[in-house]
């Protein structure tokens, strides 16, 4: 497994974590740290189709 497509993954994996923390404990602060994660995974999968991150 490539690294980037590692990082990928860990990152959607603790978004999903953190926003169904966020939900349960009513934070909005959490939801959004979820959000942020799941973004930056798309960015990353986004960049390496575009090329911007090949090697």
């Amino acid at each position: 497994m490539r690294p980037l497509v590692a990082l990928r993954l860990v990152l959607v994996l603790a978004g999903i974590a953190l926003f169904g923390l966020g939900i349960r404990d009513g934070s909005e602060a959490l939801r959004w740290a979820g959000i942020g994660c799941i973004a930056v995974s798309v960015a990353i999968r986004l960049a390496l189709r575009l090329g911007a991150l090949r090697r």
